[in-house]
């Protein structure tokens, strides 16, 4: 599986045994403060029923609080939360299966004794005797790593055209001098150079990322 970037305000984990569907773990962007009223505020709305969601695909719905996107995915022991301020795109829905898949399958004991025998105590996500990656290196596998290392352009199996074009010359300019392109360099130059609408660059990209026309650069 190609693991995805993303640019998000919080990452949210609440479990769903506790009456109050507490929340066991979140993840705030760094420009943002962290405000426990507005998650409580989101909380209480999708409790209630009061925010309308519609199905994407699979587990996955997409929903507006105010003036943000809400992406959900309920898995067994969890309901999982990306919440957006910029419309979501296909990186948002398979960051968020990849996420929830991941952290279910590797802390599943845990999740289901989670109040029974870890009375809440969610620091067993931070330790990595056991699994030998905490979560916070989960998230950044998940939604940061191939943001930030490098990756190798493959060969398109088909002609492109258009937009596709424009940037895939861009990301062949940028791997010309150290054979390799930074994903991270690649929609920044994308969004100054070109006209092309901000989401449908990233949906460009991750067409290029699952056609394995970009691939990721494996570590020795």
């Amino acid at each position: 599986m190609i693991s995805v970037s993303l640019s998000f305000n919080y990452l949210l984990v609440f479990h769903n045994e506790s009456q109050d569907q507490g929340l066991i773990y979140f993840e705030s962007s760094p420009n943002i403060e962290f405000d426990p009223l507005f998650i409580e505020r989101i909380r209480f709305q999708i409790k209630r029923g009061y925010i309308q969601f519609r199905q994407i695909k699979g587990q996955i719905v997409h929903g507006m609080f105010e003036q943000f996107y809400l992406l959900l995915i309920s898995s067994k022991f969890t309901k999982i939360i990306l919440i957006l301020d910029n419309k979501p795109n296909n990186f948002a829905d398979e960051a968020l299966s990849a996420f929830a898949a991941r952290f279910e399958s590797r802390w599943e004991n845990e999740l289901q004794l989670f109040y029974s025998l870890y009375q809440g105590d969610n620091d067993l996500f931070f330790n990595e005797k056991k699994n030998g990656q905490n979560i916070q290196a989960l998230v950044n596998e998940i939604f940061h790593l191939n943001y930030n290392f490098p990756h190798h352009l493959g060969t398109p199996k088909t002609r492109l055209q258009g937009n596709y074009k424009k940037i895939w010359k861009i990301a062949q300019g940028l791997a010309k001098d150290s054979g390799y392109i930074i994903m991270r360099e690649l929609w920044f130059k994308s969004l100054s150079i070109t006209k092309i609408d901000k989401n449908l660059i990233l949906d460009i990209i991750y067409e290029f990322l699952s056609r394995g026309y970009i691939k990721p650069i494996p570590f020795e």
